[in-house]
């Protein structure tokens, strides 16, 4: 499979990659449960979130506040804040599991961005 998403630089991610993240959390915010799972386009490509959040599990940026408001609307504002989430990489490793948890059966086919996706949860 050819990369889509460029690599992260020393922990820190693309402008690119971090548009990426904060539209994959919109996307995860409005998909709806038993619907395929939603994608995001990253340098003219459709990407699955999953993808765009395990990538970003390692990177070291901190947060914008916008992004971060995203994601407190998904996981609430107490758990949010008393996870420390400052970073990408915190961000991504408190919504994967969301990600996990509405992937259906046939969408869970052994890919590499799928063991890519689980190797990002068990870090």
């Amino acid at each position: 499979m050819q990369m889509v998403l460029s690599e992260l630089h020393e922990g820190h991610a693309p402008i690119t990659l971090q548009n990426a993240f904060h539209d994959a959390l919109e996307a995860l915010e409005a998909w709806e449960e038993g619907t395929e799972e939603p994608h995001v386009v990253v340098d003219g490509r459709s990407v699955p979130i999953s993808q765009v959040f395990a990538h970003m599990s390692a990177c070291t940026d901190l947060l914008p506040l916008r992004t971060r408001d995203v994601l407190e609307t998904i996981i609430d504002k107490t758990s949010f804040r008393a996870s420390g989430a400052a970073l990408y990489g915190d961000g991504s490793r408190l919504v994967i599991p969301l990600c996990l948890d509405r992937v259906t059966v046939p969408q869970l086919r052994p890919t590499s961005s799928t063991m890519q996706f689980t190797s990002a949860v068990e870090a």
